[in-house]
């Protein structure tokens, strides 16, 4: 289930979740104390925007905040009594803006209505007075905003969060079910005792590192299917950019495989049954999301949490597959993280094969009446 269900299900049910990009039309209300022309134009712009939706208009700041309460809107835009009359009079008119900032996508699309409509409303106040002084519209313009801010969106132009989560997140399904299905397995081999047949191999100079790697290219053959499935057919159905060649992308994605393989392998040898090795790995699923740097900054994090987050193969997996895909940078700008990875493998490889000659020693200690010598008698 975890390697032909679950890795079908998880990337289809995110990518459908997350397929919209942006958050559009969030429910506000625009307390309109003023009720002049000016407010009603500046209601306009803002229920003219695609990131907030006026639900209604209220001349009682106290409804709107039960609305709120209710979690029936998200925001409130409060325009105070005096707003026309103080922009007559060339004083600052106070627009005050309440969103919901426990839900940063939310807080983020209602501030971005207001910032602008606002802006926008507050630039054609200052070109008209200008102009009524005399000054011509291009000139107006220019001393209105005489160091003009241009923002280039990189990568992500418009701002998605699908585009922003989803490569990350869809590597972390990868390693996560992969570290599953391997600790259910071997918990379960442990439980049912089917240890004793890695035995007579085990047993050999070398047999350890031998059952390891015979383990490891069964889970890999595998896994490069579904990696198929998931950074191309998935990628593909749902639009998400890829600016790398698929060569590149799956030459970086193989000792990530790998690295989470031996890993799962190093982890599922302390299991002796199968529900304990479910409950120890899903654990893990939340704090390999946070430690890998895509939800938070690995420099604003503690020292050791640091390290710790380097010794996770999906850490330096989701920085350079990212760069390739996302950014379309040369595999040559991704190398340390290659390396990195090829390091993991052989480290956890190394882990994983001495683990495993600790159990086939001590199954063979336990029965030796049955294995001589590391042969069947």
């Amino acid at each position: 289930m975890l390697f032909f269900i679950a890795i079908i299900i998880y990337p289809v049910l995110y990518s459908l979740a997350y397929n919209n990009e942006l958050a559009k039309d969030v429910p506000i209300i625009v307390v309109d104390e003023n009720r002049s022309d000016l407010s009603r134009k500046l209601i306009q712009m803002i229920d003219a925007t695609d990131e907030v939706h006026v639900l209604q208009k209220s001349y009682d700041f106290h409804t709107a905040q039960i609305l709120f309460d209710e979690a029936k809107i998200y925001g409130i835009i409060h325009i105070p009594e005096d707003f026309d009359r103080k922009i007559l009079h060339f004083e600052p008119a106070v627009v005050s803006v309440y969103a919901d900032a426990t839900y940063m996508i939310i807080y983020k699309q209602i501030l971005t209505a207001a910032n602008y409509s606002i802006g926008t409303l507050s630039a054609g106040i200052e070109i008209q007075r200008r102009m009524a002084k005399g000054q011509a519209l291009e000139v107006a313009y220019y001393e209105r905003d005489p160091l003009p801010l241009q923002v280039y969106s990189l990568y992500n132009p418009k701002g998605g969060y699908a585009t922003y989560v989803l490569p990350a997140v869809l590597l972390l399904i990868l390693q996560q079910t992969l570290l599953l299905g391997i600790g259910l397995l071997g918990g379960t081999i442990r439980e049912k005792g089917m240890t004793h047949y890695l035995v007579p191999i085990g047993l050999r100079r070398g047999g350890s590192s031998l059952i390891v790697l015979g383990k490891s290219l069964a889970y890999f053959t595998v896994y490069m299917f579904n990696a198929l499935f998931v950074l191309v057919i998935i990628f593909r159905i749902f639009g998400l950019p890829m600016r790398a060649p698929y060569t590149q992308v799956f030459v970086f994605v193989v000792p990530f495989l790998l690295a989470v393989i031996y890993m799962g392998m190093s982890i599922a040898a302390l299991f002796k049954s199968r529900e304990s090795s479910m409950m120890i790995l899903l654990f893990t699923s939340i704090p390999f999301i946070f430690l890998s740097g895509f939800s938070w900054p690995i420099q604003s994090m503690p020292l050791w949490q640091q390290y710790f987050s380097e010794l996770i193969p999906s850490t330096p997996a989701i920085r350079g597959f990212i760069a390739l895909s996302q950014k379309g940078a040369p595999f040559s700008d991704v190398f340390f993280h290659w390396q990195h990875l090829w390091l993991l493998v052989v480290g956890y490889f190394i882990l994983a094969s001495v683990l495993m000659k600790r159990i086939i020693r001590k199954v063979g200690k336990e029965k030796p009446e049955i294995y001589a010598g590391g042969s069947r008698i």
